[in-house]
């Protein structure tokens, strides 16, 4: 078997068919000494890997070829047979092993908190996300829950807004892959997205910068209302900033002990400022960087914890209008 688990700084951006675009860009971003947390993927051959030893492959192609794309309620139930047999077989060992070595590998020297994200691509296509389609699992710790969670991962490759979103752009449901990223938490006090060109106005020459208390989760679901930054690039300059009345924030689930939380903030940061503008100018500097390294304007999620800026994961925009 050839080697199925890669780290980070074992893959770059043209690895995007067996890692999938989230991966293959955290790879390039280490390689390029960005202060990318460590983690590692289970590369897209390994669900195919799992389905082969375990033999329900014809079983899902079945599946498939019943699939009735009028029928909402049928697809999910057909879809979620699919993500039950994925969920449920016994992954081979020398497999679990690549897995179990990874998870072990990032010990420091306990076992830290990780999260899980699913790093997505279309085999022989330059499509390498599906931004929204898939979950994040975060503050995850024991190996037992972080291969259970991979193997979600795995299954979501088949969950129905997936697959009907396969279905509506035309992509063969066997060329969809799926790399699963193990990746080590950031315990962020602030988090968010950056935006290198403004996403609105597909102008170019600026930066867009929304930011919350907590985990970026709640900016990229757009539960949240966010601190908004706009700076132009050259100069690098802040030009604007909104502060929200910030309500919600999602963070560690301290009752349960892992997992996260949606929460209440706290009256006294509701309407306080997340960013000093000297951070939200840290951030487009670092953002100029990453366009340079993908030779795109980038959709960036960052964090920071105790002022240390971490970079989460970048992607080109695809909203910009051609030509902007």
């Amino acid at each position: 078997m050839a080697k199925l688990v890669k780290k980070f700084e074992e893959m770059t951006k043209k690895d995007i068919q067996k890692a999938g675009g989230k991966a293959a860009n955290l790879g390039e971003l280490t390689k390029a000494g960005f202060n990318v947390p460590p983690g590692f993927c289970v590369t897209s051959d390994a669900l195919f890997y799992l389905i082969e030893k375990s033999g329900i492959q014809t079983r899902i192609d079945e599946i498939i070829a019943e699939l009735d794309y009028e029928d909402f309620g049928g697809l999910d139930q057909k879809t979620s047979e699919i993500r039950g047999m994925i969920a449920s077989v016994e992954i081979p060992g020398d497999l679990l092993k690549e897995i179990s070595d990874a998870i072990k590998s990032l010990a420091d020297p306990e076992p830290p908190f990780v999260a899980v994200r699913s790093s997505v691509a279309v085999k022989d296509s330059d499509i390498s996300s599906f931004p929204g389609m898939m979950d994040t699992y975060h503050y995850l710790k024991t190996e037992e829950e972080i291969v259970a969670h991979i193997k979600m991962c795995w299954a979501s490759l088949w969950t129905t807004r997936a697959t009907m979103t396969r279905h509506h752009k035309n992509v063969d449901h066997h060329l969809g892959l799926i790399a699963p990223i193990v990746q080590k938490m950031v315990h962020s006090e602030i988090a968010g997205v950056l935006f290198m060109a403004n996403p609105i106005t597909s102008n170019r020459d600026e930066i867009v910068i929304e930011s919350n208390w907590g985990l970026g989760e709640s900016v990229v679901s757009g539960k949240s209302m966010n601190d908004f930054y706009l700076l132009s690039k050259s100069p690098l300059k802040l030009k604007e900033k909104r502060i929200s009345k910030k309500t919600i924030t999602i963070s560690f689930d301290e009752e349960k002990g892992f997992g996260r939380k949606e929460m209440s903030v706290a009256p006294d940061k509701m309407d306080a400022v997340t960013l000093s503008d000297g951070q939200a100018e840290e951030l487009g500097k670092i953002g100029l960087k990453i366009d340079a390294l993908f030779g795109f304007p980038q959709d960036i999620e960052w964090a920071y914890e105790k002022g240390e800026l971490y970079i989460l994961q970048s992607r080109n925009i695809r909203t910009l209008k051609t030509g902007s």
